[in-house]
């Protein structure tokens, strides 16, 4: 059996992920896929009512709003066996606070840099030979939508860890508070980077902190990341768009060493606290450019 984590989902507010479930035809019979979780962005944190508007994607929208109840191990649309070379997919178009997905998030609960509109998902995989089972090839699809029309799509790998330190290599940020943040018709002209940090397995809630460096690795500027709760995630930009923005994880104000592009190139570092030798933590980051998404490499370490 294999545990799968997908850190984060988004789900309204101009977005919406694709779950596919697709067993390849070379293993050895069904696999069976059980989905053992659903969470808000609050995790454990929150106990009302939470669940999701879908549907597969080979059928129409029905307007059903689905919880863990129905898409769990025994529900009516669990996915259970999924024979070689078969697919199951469905797309997630809206988070639900209540049942008719009306609701907006929970009032006063909703911290600053947690997004209302994002879910996580627990799943286990089975199959007697677990030669079936290849962790590196889960991943998942997040579309991103202009009312109807997908404007574009990336994919998410599934990958958990318990790494003390996720360093993200590359990243690419405007120098400047001038040139961040500054449009072209619907494209910003400068790259821009996102992070997102889920809490898996870990009884307790986990801090850290997020620190910027250079090429040579010398320490240009650190934040404190804020304490997300069991089974919660948390999503920033790396940069705020403006002073106080609640999304910003180092503050707009932010002056970095630039090239001859009028771009910082550099290196960011994870450090995450309160991991226990059993728990899991999901650290995602894309990087904007123009029109485009790009996932970028996270490197799990030891040490920073």
């Amino acid at each position: 059996m294999l545990s799968v984590a997908l850190g984060w989902g988004i789900a309204g507010l101009g977005t919406a992920s694709v779950i596919t479930f697709y067993i390849p035809p070379g293993v050895s019979g069904p696999v069976d896929v059980e989905i053992t979780g659903l969470n808000s962005m609050l995790g454990n944190n929150y106990t009302g009512f939470f669940g999701f508007m879908g549907h597969e994607t080979r059928k129409p929208a029905d307007g059903v709003v689905h919880t863990l109840a129905d898409i769990g191990p025994g529900g009516p649309n669990a996915p259970g066996l999924i024979p070689p070379g078969a697919m199951v997919q469905f797309v997630v178009t809206q988070v639900c606070w209540d049942p008719t997905c009306t609701a907006a998030g929970p009032a006063g609960q909703v911290p600053a840099n947690f997004l209302p509109n994002m879910f996580s998902l627990q799943f286990t995989l089975s199959s007697p030979n677990t030669g079936d089972l290849n962790p590196n090839s889960i991943q998942m699809a997040a579309q991103f939508l202009n009312g109807s029309q997908v404007t574009f799509q990336e994919q998410e790998p599934a990958v958990h860890t318990n790494s003390l330190f996720s360093i993200i290599p590359g990243i690419n940020l405007g120098a400047t508070p001038e040139g961040r943040y500054v449009y072209n018709g619907l494209a910003v002209t400068q790259p821009y980077d996102v992070l997102s940090i889920s809490n898996f397995a870990n009884p307790n809630p986990i801090t850290g902190t997020a620190t910027l460096q250079d090429r040579n690795g010398n320490t240009l500027a650190t934040a404190t990341i804020p304490a997300i709760p069991p089974n919660g995630a948390v999503g920033f930009l790396v940069i705020g768009r403006n002073p106080g923005d609640p999304l910003g994880l180092f503050p707009s104000s932010l002056v970095l060493p630039g090239d001859a592009d009028g771009l910082f190139h550099g290196n960011l570092i994870v450090g995450m606290n309160g991991l226990t030798p059993t728990g899991m933590n999901v650290v995602l980051s894309q990087e904007f450019i123009g029109y485009s998404m790009l996932n970028l490499f996270v490197f799990h370490s030891p040490v920073p």
